[in-house]
């Protein structure tokens, strides 16, 4: 299957499943919001084929000077080992959980599960290290997105007035 298809493969499980997501801006992926987690379905060749990465940051904007940082990469090979079919990569300040698929011969069942382990995971997880790592949960950085947008709007307006 090539990645186009399997693009459109995975949009219309999620219709199916009646979940809400935004599609990427370059119609590349998908962004799914669960209590305080995104995930995110990002599609990528692999051999012949496509490979399908379901991923959710769980914590971002951790400071790579402070403890937390330290805790992030401690606390790796626990969290690899506790959480089965999941991985935790720690990289450029973010703690990202990832299930990968491979798009072929994907089955609806294969990637429902995988999308609601990665964001229980993250639902979870943000909540439980967020005092031991410091950093963000998704919904303070689109909280704080939105607050940008609404003073950019706010000068815009005031802009247009003068």
């Amino acid at each position: 299957m090539d990645r186009d298809a399997s693009i459109e493969q995975v949009a219309g499980i999620l219709v199916r499943e009646d979940l809400q997501f935004q599609m990427a801006p370059e119609g590349d992926g998908y962004r799914l919001l669960f209590g305080s987690a995104a995930v995110f379905v990002a599609f990528l060749p692999w051999r012949e084929g496509v490979s399908i990465t379901v991923s959710a940051p769980i914590l971002s904007d951790i400071d790579p000077e402070a403890p937390g940082a330290a805790v992030a990469l401690n606390r790796l090979n626990e969290l690899n080992l506790s959480h089965r079919f999941l991985k935790f990569v720690f990289d450029d300040g973010t703690l990202v959980a990832i299930y990968d698929l491979l798009g072929d011969r994907l089955q609806a069942e294969e990637l429902l599960n995988a999308v609601y382990v990665v964001a229980a995971a993250a639902d979870h997880l943000d909540d439980e290290l967020i005092l031991e790592m410091g950093g963000k949960r998704f919904e303070d950085v689109l909280e704080e997105i939105g607050e940008a947008l609404e003073a950019e709007d706010e000068e815009a307006e005031d802009e247009e007035e003068r």
